[in-house]
């Protein structure tokens, strides 16, 4: 380990990789939530917009953005507003407790 090294166990280049991927990731969340409160009608415009695109390139965001991926798939489901509401507020938690840098 580097000395000042940010993050336990992390270089400072990791730590800082770390921290970048965090942010993003907690700004991702932070929009959907926006979106989900404000304007729920561009979230379905989103995912029509991801589904029109050709299957590779899906199957490219899927995988970059599995997470949000499967909040806005959930989000555009016919199920009552509560049970979506939960379930994507318990993915959207996830991923910013599974990005978040400063774990143990």
């Amino acid at each position: 380990m580097e000395r000042g090294a940010i993050i336990a166990g992390q270089s400072t280049g990791e730590a800082i990789f770390s921290i970048a991927i965090g942010m993003v990731s907690l700004a991702l969340c932070v929009a959907f939530a926006y979106f989900a409160i404000v304007d729920p009608a561009r979230l379905d415009a989103l995912w029509t917009w991801t589904r029109s695109l050709n299957l590779l390139l899906q199957g490219v965001i899927w995988l970059l953005f599995l997470p949000w991926m499967v909040a806005l798939r959930i989000w555009t489901l016919a199920w009552a507003l509560p049970v979506r509401a939960v379930l994507v507020a318990a993915a959207l938690v996830w991923t910013s407790w599974l990005m978040w840098p400063w774990k143990s």
